[in-house]
């Protein structure tokens, strides 16, 4: 059923049919109640006012309470759709510290939008913070009682409303100055326990920090954000960054039943953990787990040594385990070695010594008699050295020290041994034992055999290293070095270096060498600190003399002068000029020679460092100097030196001086040559210097030939070259070199006393002569009747020789030419002279000359026959005949067989005119001849023409005897008469010529 507003009311200042505008004061005390039974009671009106739509119009209330510095304005709005008309918006202002309210006559309740300007007012400065809008359907005290927090801050300038859908009647809100919604400042933990932490500063809602731990013993980061609903910490992480304990110490036989242990405290420690184990053991446990850096350990009677260590601790980890200290209660038996003195740190096998040990009794119980003294420890490797059990002399008491001395001996084999002793009781061993010393026990020096760096040497300059092992015991080691010829009186004694594995010593060699020295001696000494020197290896080296180099000079270009003083011509080209051959003897293939040439070490190219004994080698003059001596066939004077190439080697200064002279053929000249055209070929040639024109006084005289490129066959005769280098070279036959490649060759001529190994000749690129055109044409001059025939003389035979022919400036050929030496040509007009030039073409290439003779066909021609037949009935033969217009006359004859001529008229006045010779009918049949004879007037060519005229007669093949009409293949019969469709036909019977039937339709 429908709710009623009126049977429901909250007794708090609303009555059933409406609320009071007047709030009712409450005590303290009820203030709770108070506030709990209003929610609940505008909880269940608004719940009717929702569900229950006001049925009519009525005036509503909304009330504000302003406590911001501004001034503020208020809407209020139909909360809802109006059916049917309604109320618009209206709109009251609120000053600051007021209350004011307003009315709308609404249908479905009211809303109620504050808004609070951020611009400037009557002159007054801008406001721009936030305000807290709390809003209540119960009265102002209730929007005031609400909190604020980020869902109802809002800042000035901002739009917002009560909710929509309330449909309250009346309105309460209250508008409040607050701060900026944000996060204050504080400190920030994270990570276990928290024990990461940071400080971070007020920050606005939205904001978001890094943050870095600042809290001592760890390492750590984190992301904070500041929410609505406060801080926010993401992506932590901490972990333990402690420094371990350092400075731990345990007690050590201070007490007798204790052990005190302390440490130094480490930064952000929370707990140090403290272990123990018994010296030797292998497991450690818990001894305490506390805040404190000391603990003592109480109740203790086991006088073993104890070992602890100790590591930081906090929430978020451990620190490194400290190192390991020891410590002990004070024992009933507690010896404590003080000193010992007499040891010494090297003795030779089987030598004795005289030692003491000082001992204190630190422990609880006084020593007295042979039972107390010191034993060999046995442990890390120690030796008795033959010392046995040593009593203490007389009472020891505690705190007291007492002296023991004993006499050891050292082991018969050489090596390090360790000298350690133990108090003892009764054979027991107590305490710790005394100070481990090493003792190095030396054996007799000796050594293995000298080994030395070379076996042989030469090198009078160089030194020789010798080494040797010595045996563990060798501290010292004297090599004596001396020559055969000087004897060990006179040699020397050089000190050895130990380099760790080695004993080594390097000498000169030049220091014990005397003329013809042929070894030197080797002695080495070895000694130790308690062994005097002896000698413990010897051995030699051989010095060997190195024999004098045979040298063989061999000319490679040509020579001049006498073996006194040998000349080598070189070839400026390359520079060569010889090749030398060393002979080094049994060192051949050992050692290797230098050659150079004097009086300057550059003159060779390259220089000739490590020739091969037995190798030739070339010598090349450097183009330097070559350069600054241009002039050829000029001498010069030089000095072959060969030494050995070795450093070593040559310290023997083992070396032979050739003296030779040298001078320079010709060089840097080019051949340039080319055909020459004219009737008789001729090649022209040319002999020039690469920087210029020709110099006979620089480059001497030379000789010019051609010859053929790939023969070296000699065409024509050998010339002098002229003072500017060309000559020529005539006559050559073209036919036989029109297509070979020939090249120019010009030959030095060495001046008296030079000889060549063979000619000095530059030659030039291959050439071909130039293509030569026939030397003459002939063209036929109106000689024939219809063309003209062109001819010319061949210039060569060959498939590659071709000719190109051509009329005036038309080519008549291909312009792959022809190999015809003759041509017949129809020009396009009668009676007009055409000049006729031929050119020659040989692999592509045309000659730039030619040859060339004017022809042509005369203008009119002699009447000629076109044809003839035998007529039909074989009583004539009839015929045309040609006559031109351009002929003065024309006039026929015939005659058959050999029978006598007569006249055979020629009729029309076209071109083509005909003629008819009657044939005599008593002519037998058989085979005949009709000798037709024309007569042309106005021409010379052919003037006069006869034609035989072979003709078959056959006249009896044509005669008729019979002639036959059928009818349906049968004989007609006269008066027939056709009544039906039939076949009419002839038969017709007489010669070969008329054997046949015709069918008439």
């Amino acid at each position: 059923m429908p709710l009623n507003m009126t049977e429901i009311s909250c007794n708090s200042g609303r009555h059933s049919h409406g609320l009071s505008n007047q709030s009712t004061a409450v005590s303290s005390s009820t203030e709770l109640r108070m506030s709990m039974y209003k929610h609940v009671c505008g909880f269940l009106l608004s719940l009717i006012v929702l569900f229950a739509p006001l049925a009519h119009s009525a005036t509503m209330y909304g009330y504000l309470k302003n406590e911001t510095p501004r001034e503020a304005q208020v809407t209020l709005t139909n909360d809802g759709p109006v059916f049917g008309g309604g109320a618009s918006g209206t709109t009251f202002k609120v000053a600051s510290g007021a209350t004011g309210s307003g009315s709308l006559n609404a249908t479905d309740g009211i809303r109620l939008e504050p808004y609070i300007s951020s611009f400037s007012i009557g002159g007054g400065s801008a406001w721009s913070t936030y305000y807290c809008f709390r809003w209540s359907t119960v009265s102002l005290a209730d929007a005031s009682s609400k909190p604020c927090d980020s869902s109802n801050t809002f800042k000035t300038g901002a739009y917002t409303s009560s909710p929509s859908l309330l449909r309250a009647t009346v309105m309460y809100a209250v508008l409040t100055e607050v701060p900026a919604p944000g996060c204050s400042a504080t400190t920030l933990g994270w990570g276990a326990s928290n024990f990461c932490t940071a400080t971070v500063p007020a920050t606005s809602t939205g904001g978001a920090l890094s943050l870095t731990n600042s809290s001592a013993g760890a390492t750590g980061s984190a992301s904070a954000s500041c929410t609505a609903s406060g801080w926010s910490v993401s992506s932590p992480v901490c972990s333990a960054s402690l420094a371990t304990p350092i400075g731990l110490f345990a007690t050590d036989a201070a007490n007798t039943s204790s052990i005190n242990i302390n440490w130094g405290a480490a930064s952000g420690a929370s707990t140090y953990r403290l272990q123990q184990r018994k010296q030797g053991a292998s497991t450690w446990t818990d001894l305490t787990v506390s805040a404190g850096t000391s603990y003592n350990w109480t109740g203790l009677s086991d006088d073993s040594i104890f070992e602890f260590q100790v590591r930081a601790e906090n929430p978020v980890g451990v620190s490194d385990w400290s190192p390991v200290e020891a410590g002990s209660i004070r024992p009933v038996l507690g010896p404590l070695f003080v000193s010992q003195s007499g040891i010494p740190s090297k003795i030779g096998v089987g030598q004795s010594f005289t030692f003491q040990q000082v001992w204190k009794n630190v422990g609880s119980e006084t020593w007295t008699g042979t039972m107390y003294g010191t034993g060999h420890f046995a442990a890390d490797g120690a030796i008795q050295w033959n010392v046995p059990f040593t009593p203490f002399a007389g009472t020891t008491s505690l705190n007291a020290q007492v002296t023991s001395s004993m006499t050891a001996t050292a082991p018969s084999v050489a090596g390090t041994y360790t000298l350690q002793r133990i108090m003892q009781k009764n054979g027991t061993g107590y305490g710790s034992p005394s100070t481990k010393v090493a003792v190095v026990v030396y054996g007799i020096p000796t050594c293995a055999s000298i080994a030395t760096d070379v076996e042989t040497t030469f090198n009078a300059n160089g030194s020789i290293t010798a080494s040797l092992v010595g045996d563990d015991s060798v501290e010292s080691a004297t090599l004596r070095a001396w020559g055969d010829i000087q004897g060990e009186g006179n040699g020397v004694d050089y000190p050895m270096s130990f380099n760790g594995s080695k004993w080594v010593a390097t000498f000169p060699v030049a220091t014990h060498l005397s003329e013809g020295e042929a070894k030197i001696n080797l002695k080495a000494s070895v000694a130790n600190s308690v062994f005097s020197s002896s000698v413990c290896a010897t051995s030699s080296v051989a010095y060997q003399q190195l024999p004098m180099p045979i040298v063989t000079l061999t000319p490679t270009f040509g020579t001049f002068g006498d073996s006194s003083k040998p000349g080598f011509v070189v070839n400026r080209a390359t520079g060569e000029f010889a090749t030398v051959t060393v002979d080094l003897g049994a060192f051949a293939g050992k050692l290797k020679a230098y050659v150079e040439l004097l009086p300057s070490r550059s003159m060779l190219m390259p220089a000739l460092n490590g020739v091969i004994s037995g190798q030739p080698s070339k010598l090349s003059i450097a183009t330097n100097v070559l350069l600054n001596r241009p002039a050829a066939w000029q001498a010069w004077d030089a000095t072959v030196r060969v030494a050995y190439a070795d450093p070593a080697a040559a310290s023997q200064r083992k070396e032979v001086l050739l003296p030779i002279q040298w001078a320079s053929a010709p060089g840097g000249l080019v051949v340039t040559a080319s055909g020459i055209k004219a009737m008789s070929p001729a090649v022209q040639a040319k002999l020039s210097q690469n920087a210029g024109p020709f110099d006979a006084a620089v480059s001497g005289a030379f000789t010019g030939s051609v010859r053929i490129a790939s023969s070296s066959t000699a065409v024509g005769s050998t010339q002098e070259v002229d003072a500017d280098g060309v000559w020529n070279v005539n006559s050559l036959e073209y036919s036989q070199l029109y297509a070979t490649p020939l090249v120019a060759v010009a030959r030095a001529i060495p001046p008296g006393g030079f000889n060549l190994l063979n000619p000095l000749e530059f030659i030039s690129p291959a050439f071909t002569l130039p293509v030569q055109s026939p030397p003459s044409v002939a063209a036929t001059d109106g000689t024939r009747e219809n063309d003209v025939r062109i001819e010319w003389p061949p210039v060569a035979t060959g498939s590659s020789i071709r000719y190109r022919l051509f009329r005036d400036s038309l080519e008549l050929t291909p312009v792959t030419g022809i190999g015809a030496v003759e041509f017949i040509d129809i020009p396009p007009n009668r009676g007009t002279t055409y000049t006729y030039t031929v050119k020659t073409m040989i692999n592509n290439v045309v000659s730039q000359s030619e040859a060339s003779d004017t022809g042509f066909v005369p203008a009119c021609r002699a009447a000629r026959l076109i044809g003839a037949s035998l007529n039909a009935d074989m009583s004539a033969i009839n015929g045309l005949i040609e006559r031109w217009e351009c002929l003065e006359g024309a006039t026929g004859s015939g005659a058959v067989d050999a029978g006598t001529a007569s006249a055979v008229p020629i009729t029309g006045s076209a071109t083509y005119r005909s003629f008819s010779y009657v044939l005599d009918p008593a002519l037998a049949d058989g085979a005949h001849v009709l000798r037709l004879g024309i007569e042309s007037k106005g021409v010379v060519i052919n003037a006069t023409r006869s034609y035989d005229i072979p003709f078959t007669l056959g006249r009896s093949s044509i005669s008729l005897k019979s002639l036959t009409i059928l009818y349906d293949g049968s004989t007609a019969q006269p008066g027939l008469e056709a009544t039906s469709i039939g076949r009419f036909g002839a038969r017709m019977e007489g010669g070969t010529g008329l054997g046949f039937a015709e069918e008439i339709k």
